[in-house]
C-alpha cells in the first residue's frame, strides 16, 4: 500500500480556518478530484463534515474519537489511524481499489500520518493567510522533490510531488 498526502497549503503552512478552505481555484479542486477519484481516502473528522457529503466513486475513512456506523456505504469510521490504516490495506487487497491510499487532511492526521507517507501532492498556494490549521512545509529529509510545475491559469500556484524514493507516481 502506498500512502500519500493531498493538501493545498499557503506560502506560511496555513490549510484551512474553522473547517474550510481559505482560496477557491478550481484547477486545483479538479487536481484534487484527478488524485483522489477511484481511491480510499483517510481523513479526519473534522476534514470529512467540511466537505459535507461522501465525495464519488472514492471510499472515506474518517478517523474519530467517536465512532459511529454510517449511513453511506463508501464511508467508514475508525478510532484510530493505525485503524485507518488497517482498513485501506484490507479495502486495496480484497475490494479492487488501487494500492494509493490519499491522505487528505486536516491538519494532525496529517502530521500523524507524516512518518509513513511515502508522496505528497503539495499544491503551493500564493500569499500568506491566517488559518488554525496548518502543514509543516520543512519536510523531512528523506523527500525529495521528483515534479514541480506551475500553473498556466494562475501565476504564483504550483504543484508539486514529493517522494521519499524521488520517483515521480504516476501522473495518469
Amino acid at each position: 500500500m502506498i500512502l500519500s498526502h493531498i493538501v493545498a497549503v499557503s506560502e506560511n503552512g496555513v490549510i484551512g480556518k474553522d473547517n474550510k478552505l481559505l482560496w477557491h481555484f478550481t484547477e486545483d479542486l479538479n487536481y484534487f478530484k484527478k488524485r483522489t477519484t477511484g481511491k480510499v481516502m483517510i481523513m479526519g473528522r473534522k476534514t470529512y463534515d467540511s466537505i459535507g457529503k461522501p465525495l464519488p466513486k472514492r471510499f472515506h475513512i474518517v478517523v474519530s474519537r467517536t465512532v459511529v456506523d454510517s449511513l453511506h456505504e463508501q464511508v467508514k469510521y475508525v478510532s484510530s489511524l493505525k485503524e485507518a490504516y488497517a482498513l485501506a490495506e484490507k479495502l486495496t487487497l480484497s475490494q479492487n481499489w488501487p494500492d494509493e491510499v490519499m491522505i487528505v487532511g486536516g491538519g494532525q492526521i496529517y502530521r500523524e500520518s507524516l512518518a509513513d507517507t511515502d508522496f505528497i501532492y503539495l499544491t503551493r498556494i500564493p500569499g500568506k493567510y491566517e488559518g488554525d490549521a496548518t502543514y509543516d512545509l520543512n519536510l523531512p529529509k528523506e523527500f525529495g522533490l521528483a515534479f514541480s510545475q506551475f500553473s498556466d491559469a494562475h501565476p504564483g500556484l504550483r504543484y508539486e510531488i514529493w517522494s521519499k524514493a524521488q520517483t515521480i507516481a504516476d501522473e495518469s
